[in-house]
């Protein structure tokens, strides 16, 4: 994990949690804390000392916090690490609760071991099946062909939780490819470590057998690769302006960060009506309608195009 100002690509941290003894690294300090039970909690106490407002990942609702979630509730130590995350240091709650109200993954019972292979990047369809525990993950749009976004997160108190990767795609949504080495390049950034996932997972399996100067030094090499992805999503947050961007619409539609970068549009536009009707003296209720519009420009008309040549004004 690295700490940074929100507008500074230079980290003011760089730590380094490790389950296996590995080489040391320049200007990082490196943690290791002998198995993932210890891991989480020393993960945990590191998150509490920085208190972030803001947490940025690349696809870490695809991946990383399901993880997390999925073993602190295997390990017993998930209403532990909520309860010294939160910003509300009188929160108490159990592990039923928290992944009820605050993980908003879905999760039934057991967690589902095939969260893993779901398509996040699919077409949004009617959820006509049985609801399971747990809030249902939020699908941010970014596309005008219905495409979303599945993101899966353990809202905490205090820190805003963004995906880059759906950051871009809202600002790129034909995009090629949907990496993080293809928005590195596509915004002449230096790219992240070459490290096949095959070949690191081999590396940690050998350091996991037996520890040996190789070993170590290969478990240096996927820290360094980790290290190395935090330090480009905050180089590509700073460079697009993502959280500037998100500050300045909430600001100017009523609503909080966490909505900009969750919700549609729709939410904004709503809130902007409401705070231009309440300065007319003009009541109404948001809350939404059952009855959903079927046509294409609900509410409006649509003139049909007059074709011929414009001499008089032609549009150049």
């Amino acid at each position: 994990m690295t700490v940074h100002w929100k507008d500074d690509p230079k980290p003011l941290e760089q730590i380094r949690l490790i389950d296996v003894e590995m080489a040391p690294g320049p200007r990082c300090m490196t943690i290791i804390c002998g198995n993932q039970t210890n891991l989480l909690k020393v993960f945990t106490l590191c998150w509490k000392s920085f208190a972030p407002d803001i947490q940025l990942g690349f696809n870490d609702s695809g991946y990383d916090w399901p993880f997390i979630v999925e073993k602190a509730t295997k390990l017993k130590v998930l209403d532990w690490i909520v309860q010294q995350m939160s910003a509300n240091l009188r929160k108490t709650a159990n592990t039923q609760s928290i992944l009820i109200w605050n993980y908003f993954g879905r999760t039934g019972k057991p967690l589902s071991s095939g969260f893993f292979h779901r398509d996040q990047w699919a077409k949004k369809t009617d959820r006509n099946f049985r609801r399971t525990e747990g809030r249902e993950s939020i699908n941010i749009k970014f596309g005008t062909n219905n495409l979303s976004f599945e993101s899966s997160f353990l809202k905490l108190p205090g820190c805003v939780p963004i995906d880059v990767c759906a950051s871009l795609l809202q600002l790129f949504p034909r995009s090629e490819r949907r990496s993080l080495k293809y928005f590195l390049e596509d915004c002449g950034l230096d790219s992240k470590a070459d490290l096949p996932i095959s070949k690191l997972w081999k590396y940690y399996s050998e350091a996991k057998g037996r520890i040996s100067d190789s070993s170590t030094e290969n478990m240096h090499k996927i820290a360094n690769y980790c290290t190395i992805d935090a330090l480009r999503c905050q180089e590509l947050a700073v460079r697009h302006n993502i959280i500037n961007d998100y500050r300045e619409v909430a600001s100017i539609a009523y609503i909080t960060l966490f909505d900009t970068h969750y919700y549609a549009i729709g939410t904004k536009v709503s809130n902007l009506l409401g705070a231009e009707a309440w300065t007319q003296d003009i009541l109404f209720s948001m809350k939404t309608s059952d009855q959903k519009a079927s046509g294409k420009f609900p509410g409006a008309y649509v003139f049909p195009p007059v074709k011929g040549l414009e001499n008089k004004h032609p549009v150049t």
